[in-house]
């Protein structure tokens, strides 16, 4: 697993703009620099073109320019040298990561362009876009500060322990970013907070998406996978969620269509919490007879695809939220698998000391998973022991760590 080793920083309207220059705003950008070299992380300023700064009556290099400011730095001009692939090809960046020594799940690249865009796509890189001078393109997660840059990395960028729950064989692949409960006094704060979040549309939902999105990244999860959707709530009907946007926005960055309605929920299951409540429990059966694909999911906003893009040899990236004994996720695997799909899930948390319990595959009994299923004497499949899978125990309070920085993070002081 990489954590973030390099940044690579366009030009136009991300360090200074032509049209609205604002010398405020380049300090903000040059103290994002100088925390850059305070944690240790390198930097690239990459441009297609020559610029050059009017100071002191004369147009001076931008190079020279900056260097006033940020001493020597790694400056790379595809019109310096032609042998430089230009952006937005995918060589271009491949030649700034060859150069500088850094893997690809290891780089974000910082711009504000369409070219910056393709740049970033082309080569597979985590996209922040910078709006702090102008907002010329709808790709990438938006920045409106350099502060909101640095907070960024610094909450999600540099930690250590990305999941603390994963297991991964041929029934079964997830990951968690760290124990869900309530009752436990190092859970309970970013616990309360994701099911506010994900039950109530309260809590940090930013704090949840820059969490499970760096994870994603950097683990090198996102590179195996060709779709991205959300298991949907308990209600009839396609539910909202507060991860199907920025996972429409991640998925952009990586060429990876996130499908919002994959999943439809054609009855209302039991709540799992409500049934416990009344002296009874609810079995994987809940799920799986309440949900089927869609065969004709949402592409975008206005269309939809003709027939499933689901096949042998694709891949979708199933999240949830909160995960207790697996049922929602175990099910949405099920019938995914039945179009030949292959599927890794995810959720934010997962409930403390309960197993996973899956059902035994239907390899060898197939149905029809675009239209509503009736299941009954189910034969349970692999059982997974919570202990057993808890990957890195330091996870947890590394987690609690930066949430409790979250809103309170500001500049280091010797800045």
């Amino acid at each position: 697993m990489a954590t973030l080793s390099g940044v690579i920083l366009s030009v136009e309207d991300t360090i200074l703009s032509k049209e609205n220059f604002d010398h405020d705003i380049f300090l903000e950008v040059t103290k994002l620099v100088k925390f850059l070299r305070l944690k240790n992380i390198d930097f690239v300023v990459f441009t297609n073109r020559k610029f050059t700064v009017t100071t002191g009556g004369k147009e001076v290099p931008l190079k020279d320019y900056l260097t006033q400011y940020w001493g020597k730095f790694h400056y790379i001009c595809t019109s310096d040298d032609p042998s430089i692939p230009k952006k937005p090809k995918a060589e271009s960046t491949q030649y700034v990561l060859t150069r500088m020594g850094w893997e690809p799940n290891s780089v974000i690249y910082v711009g504000a362009s369409d070219n910056d865009t393709f740049t970033a796509v082309n080569g597979k890189l985590l996209f922040l876009r910078a709006t702090w001078y102008a907002n010329k393109t709808d790709y990438g997660f938006e920045f409106d500060k350099p502060s909101d840059v640095a907070k960024y990395i610094d909450i999600f960028c540099l930690r250590e322990h990305l999941w603390c729950f994963a297991l991964k064989d041929d029934e079964f692949e997830f990951y968690a970013l760290a124990p869900f409960s309530t009752m436990l006094s190092q859970y309970t704060l970013y616990s309360s907070d994701a099911k506010a979040t994900a039950k109530h549309g309260l809590g940090h939902p930013d704090f949840w998406v820059g969490a499970l999105v760096s994870s994603l990244y950097f683990s090198g999860l996102h590179s195996r996978i060709d779709y991205i959707t959300t298991y949907p709530g308990h209600k009839q009907g396609v539910s909202s969620n507060v991860m199907i946007l920025p996972m429409n926005i991640f998925g952009k960055c990586f060429r990876t269509p996130a499908i919002p309605d994959l999943l439809i929920r054609h009855k209302s299951a039991v709540k799992s919490q409500k049934a416990r409540v009344q002296g009874g429990s609810v079995d994987i059966s809940n799920q799986l007879n309440t949900i089927h694909l869609n065969k004709t999911p949402h592409k975008s906003e206005d269309s939809v695809y003709a027939r499933s893009p689901l096949k042998q040899g694709k891949t979708v990236l199933l999240i949830d939220d909160i995960c207790t004994q697996g049922h929602s996720l175990v099910a949405g695997k099920e019938f995914i698998q039945q179009t030949g799909a292959s599927v890794i899930c995810v959720s934010w948390l997962k409930t403390i000391n309960t197993d996973i319990q899956t059902v035994k595959p239907f390899k060898e009994k197939s149905f029809d998973p675009f239209k509503p299923q009736q299941f009954s004497g189910l034969s349970m499949g692999k059982k997974y022991e919570y202990r057993t899978h808890m990957t890195d125990n330091l996870a947890p309070a590394e987690l609690k760590r930066i949430f409790e920085q979250y809103d309170s993070w500001d500049w280091p002081k010797d800045l």
